[in-house]
């Protein structure tokens, strides 16, 4: 429901106005003559050729085409090698493999000793994500990736506090340059 104060009741006029000098200046430019086909063909030729056609058709933009997964010169023979699973078990799998030495801390003792599981993730705790993982996992892994890469950039203000979330983690996208 509309509440008619005086603003709307002036917009309500208004609009009222346009549309009837509207049909008035159609009406006197399309009037009846005495010949009644005469006048229909002059509305209809004058609204078809009024408004002037763009010659030329908009430009269609392809999307790129995607890479190809393989080599096209590579033969079936040699595809089946590169996917061959069986045999190349890595293909698959998302961590990289474990050295020896840390494998043999989960055998060592009791996690209730500081032992054994317990101090097998505590070292690997101290390697960086790209040194366990081959990719990304998931979204939030994707925001720490590669982050010592960026950290040699850091230095370290004199007398104030650090700022190495900003100048590392965000995107600079020029609204506060």
């Amino acid at each position: 429901r509309m509440n008619f104060d005086t603003r709307s009741q002036n917009a309500w006029k208004e609009l009222i106005e346009k549309e009837s000098v509207t049909r008035i200046s159609w009406h006197r430019k399309f009037q009846a003559t005495s010949n009644e086909d005469e006048w229909f063909k002059r509305a209809f030729y004058t609204q078809a050729t009024s408004k002037p056609v763009s010659q030329t058709l908009p430009t269609i933009v392809l999307p790129p085409k995607p890479k190809r997964r393989y080599d096209s010169s590579d033969t079936i023979n040699q595809l089946r090698e590169k996917l061959d699973v069986e045999h190349n078990p890595d293909i698959l799998k998302e961590m990289y493999p474990v050295k020896k030495e840390h494998q043999r801390l989960l055998y060592d003792g009791f996690s209730a000793e500081d032992k054994g599981r317990f101090r097998y993730l505590k070292v690997r705790q101290e390697f960086a994500p790209e040194q366990k993982y081959q990719y990304p996992i998931s979204s939030s892994m994707e925001y720490g990736w590669k982050l010592d890469e960026n950290a040699h950039h850091y230095q370290t203000p004199i007398h104030a506090r650090g700022k190495f979330i900003e100048e590392s983690f965000y995107r600079t996208n020029g609204a506060f340059q």
